[in-house]
């Protein structure tokens, strides 16, 4: 264990801080430094404004004199001096140690630091006790200074590894600064550390940014005058701020510039008009996450059409589309958004639309319902806000018609196709003032009658949530059936409307998002059966619940139609459709490649799979002396890797990127153990993240650890498989399990249970729908391990064989997989003498 870090206690603390026990002057350097004002003491030291031999203010910091026992304080200017170009940081002068002989006799050592004295607002002062200040522009102004503040640490290989709300000052703008812009410092530069050594601090530089911003967002949120184009760049913040914040590192906005860049676009999307140009797409693996990409028609142009269950998500029917993280279901749902198509073809003039069988209308529950309802976790809490969730839920949407709306309106053909005149328009704008009456909101001249309905919407989403943040009931309210009203005097008013469905695209709708009490009052809105509107959902497994007293939820296959993308991708391997997975998985790159001007495409820059002994299970397990390891590569090889996780194709295709060094002039294909090698980096770091999940993490990594393993013992030293006039290796990344007294997870213990439901949940293993048993007519559980862990493994990607157990072993597995792997594997065929050499003349049917 390493040394704690010497901490002052409360008597040092009070004397350091005490004007009448310390001296009126120190020396440090061979230089007088006159002290004038205490500011502040912390756990290691206490700061003091001063001045030096030319009355130039300064701050001395005070620190513990054994804090740097085991390093020189040497060393903190020296990594300060790294940092001096920088006008984000402080300027640290000089250090020395220096006996302190306070008044009342006592004398004590220190090592002092002679720091810029910087006049400001500490950040916790101005978020506390500033409210004039929380405006738009300061929060702006944050997000420029402190991405800088982190790009140059960064640069420098530097950690700042203490930049809390009073290390970091807000410097009011100078006299004559037009903008009026305030800019951000950093102070206590005597805490720096190099970039790779761990910090024992719970919080690192990054956290601080996403915190600071939390807090600086909620202050300017909590102004009672803000107008509507704030609100919107407020809400846009609010899903930045969330992508920093994410648990998932693959998923988490950490890039300084790139944070920079989307608050920079949000704020540009708040203000103008639409039709702006999109910004340069540069690197074709920015925006893994579609949470990432800020403008819709970017993520139109990106999107691959080619995706293998969209005909199925974009039928008029409800349904529930689910999958691992980074699977693409909010890419889907917000392509298939009629905002998003609008903006993406502003060309297109009414046939374009009819391709397309509904009228989508895109809400995100990350972005536009967590926050407002997290507090909302027990049925009693849901039954007393009851019609504040109602309402909340209705502007949402609402506010997406009229929107979309406003956007055809823009539109030359506005009236041709879309039927979108005068008297819609009053019709429209009727229904909204008829529906929001009771509320004060002037009619605003310049504005459109869909304007002045969506600026209505605004202010009573503003109200609302004010009212809901407070727990308070709010006095008027709107009913669950306000949607399917709305609806209908749409399709009244709108033939477009009449001949395609409109389908709400409810994004994210799991109890990592609401908790299980709202989803379940939502579904009084959700499946209210109107002929003039659908709802579609996505969520994590399990996530959303399609039952509940009410009686109010679709029946699976009767009214709802459940899409599992990982079930989708994998079936494909199954029915011998991989060519469907092959060209879904190169459009994904070069639509990408494409858009950032590349000259190479996946054909050329990453090629065909190709192997000697004529598949990848044979490659792996035939091991020639002296090869070099190549054998995952190419697009094949690529596709299988996929279960529905297009985040994870896009990270294999980065790291091939970058280990091939692929620039945007290249059009050589990257050599096959480059490949290999990237193919086995990110599978690798994917599987050590299972660690980190919560709950089950450590349990979940051993299950895998174990499992994968004995596929990797099975495909390199079981018994041949016959398949046809050849014989194969067994490739079984597959459990199956006979449900002989019904379904097996429900005769789980409670922690075999939690484990069951995470590993599914977290896509660690994909669920296939049930099949037939060996054993007669009852079903089988079928579990697909991910592929993407298995090349961590050494493992093939495709499926011949499986573990076929029953629910004892399955609960045996759960609990304590080391020995129940070691089971199956004695139990196993293996290879004996003269049995398992391939012919590599013969092809591999069924590898």
């Amino acid at each position: 264990m390493p040394p704690k870090t010497p901490k002052l206690d409360d008597e040092l603390k009070e004397r350091l801080l005490d004007r009448n026990l310390v001296p009126e002057a120190l020396r440090v350097g061979g230089k007088s430094y006159i002290l004038h004002d205490p500011i502040a003491a912390g756990v290691s030291g206490a700061v003091w404004k001063c001045t030096d031999e030319h009355g130039r203010d300064r701050a001395v910091k005070l620190a513990v004199r054994n804090h740097y026992d085991a390093r020189s304080y040497m060393e903190e200017l020296a990594r300060a001096g790294r940092l001096e170009r920088y006008p984000q940081f402080a300027r640290l002068y000089d250090a020395g140690i220096v006996e302190i002989s306070f008044k009342d006799g006592v004398l004590k050592s220190f090592v002092a630091f002679i720091e810029e004295w910087v006049e400001g607002y500490t950040f916790r002062h101005l978020t506390a006790q500033e409210p004039e200040l929380h405006h738009i522009s300061l929060l702006r102004s944050f997000v420029v200074s402190f991405s800088a503040i982190l790009a140059a640490l960064e640069a420098e290989n530097l950690r700042h590894d203490d930049l809390n709300a009073n290390n970091i000052l807000l410097v009011p703008p100078p006299k004559g600064d037009f903008e009026r812009t305030w800019t951000v410092k950093v102070v206590d530069m005597a805490s720096l550390k190099e970039a790779e050594k761990l910090s024992r601090k719970p919080r690192d530089d990054h956290r601080w940014f996403a915190e600071h911003l939390v807090a600086l967002w909620n202050a300017v949120y909590q102004r009672r005058q803000i107008l509507v184009r704030d609100r919107r760049f407020l809400a846009e913040a609010e899903n930045i701020i969330r992508s920093m914040l994410d648990a998932d590192p693959v998923i988490r906005l950490s890039d300084p510039d790139q944070i920079r860049a989307q608050f920079s676009a949000a704020f540009t999307r708040s203000q103008a008009i639409a039709g702006d140009e999109i910004k340069p797409f540069r690197d074709p693996f920015d925006y893994i996450s579609a949470e990432h990409i800020w403008d819709d028609r970017l993520l139109v142009r990106l999107f691959a059409r080619s995706c293998p269950w969209l005909d199925r998500v974009i039928g008029p029917d409800p349904c529930l589309l689910t999958g691992p993280r980074g699977c693409g279901k909010s890419t889907i749902f917000r392509w298939l958004s009629l905002k998003a198509q609008l903006l993406a073809h502003p060309d297109w003039r009414g046939e374009g639309f009819c391709s397309l069988p509904i009228i989508g209308f895109y809400i995100s529950c990350s972005s536009d319902l967590q926050n407002r309802f997290a507090w909302v976790s027990s049925e009693a809490l849901a039954s007393r806000f009851q019609n504040e969730i109602f309402h909340y839920f209705n502007l949402l949407i609402v506010r997406e018609i009229l929107h979309t709306l406003a956007l055809i309106a823009q539109r030359t053909d506005r009236d041709t196709y879309w039927g979108l005149g005068l008297e819609q328009e009053r019709g429209i704008h009727a229904f909204i003032v008829d529906n929001f009456s009771g509320r004060e909101r002037p009619r605003l001249q310049g504005l459109s009658l869909l304007e002045q309905a969506a600026d209505l919407v605004e202010g009573e989403i503003y109200r609302s949530h004010s009212d809901i943040a407070r727990r308070r009931n709010i006095a008027i309210t709107t009913p669950p059936s306000l949607l399917g009203d709305f609806t209908g005097k749409l399709v009244d008013l709108l033939e477009p409307f009449r001949r395609q469905r409109i389908a709400f695209l409810v994004d994210d709708f799991s109890a990592h998002r609401l908790s299980a009490p709202v989803q379940v009052l939502l579904n009084r809105i959700i499946w209210d059966r109107r002929a003039s509107h659908v709802f579609k959902l996505s969520s994590e497994k399990y996530g959303a619940p399609l039952d509940d007293s009410h009686y109010l939820s679709a029946e699976l296959a009767r009214e709802l139609v459940e899409i599992d993308c990982g079930q989708e991708f994998i079936a494909l391997d199954d029915s011998k459709r991989q060519a469907v997975a092959l060209e879904f998985t190169k459009e994904l790159l070069n639509n990408r490649l494409r858009e950032a001007n590349y000259e190479g495409n996946a054909d050329s820059l990453i090629g065909p799979s190709r192997w000697e002994e004529k598949s990848l299970g044979r490659a792996l397990r035939r091991k020639p002396e002296g090869r070099r390891n190549d054998q995952y590569h190419g697009l094949e090889c690529i596709a299988n890797l996929c279960s529905g996780d297009l985040s994870s194709l896009l990270l294999v295709y980065r790291r091939i990127f970058l280990e091939g060094g692929i620039t945007s002039t290249n059009k050589v294909t990257v050599p096959k153990h480059v490949q290999h090698k990237a193919i086995r980096y990110v599978s690798q770091r994917m599987f050590d993240r299972i660690r980190t999940y919560h709950p089950s993490g450590p349990e979940m990594y051993e299950i895998v650890n174990h499992f994968g393993v004995l596929v990797r013992r099975i495909l390199e030293e079981g018994r041949l498989i016959s398949a046809g006039e050849s014989e194969v290796p067994p490739q079984c990344p597959r459990i199956e399990i006979d449900q002989i007294a019904g379904a097996v997870i429900d005769d789980l213990n409670p922690s075999q249970r939690e484990v069951a439901r995470e590993l599914i949940r977290r896509s660690i293993f994909i669920e296939m729908e049930p099949g037939l048993s060996r054993h007669g007519a009852v079903t089988s559980l079928r579990w697909q391990l991910r592929r993407i862990y298995l090349p961590a493994f050494n493992a093939a990607l495709s499926k011949n064989d499986a573990i076929k157990r029953d629910p004892d072993w399955f609960k045996f597995f759960l609990s304590n997989p080391q020995e129940a792997c070691e089971q199956e594997w004695k139990c196993r065929p293996k290879e004996i003498e003269g049995q398992g050499k391939l012919d590599f003349g013969k092809d591999a049917k069924g590898d």
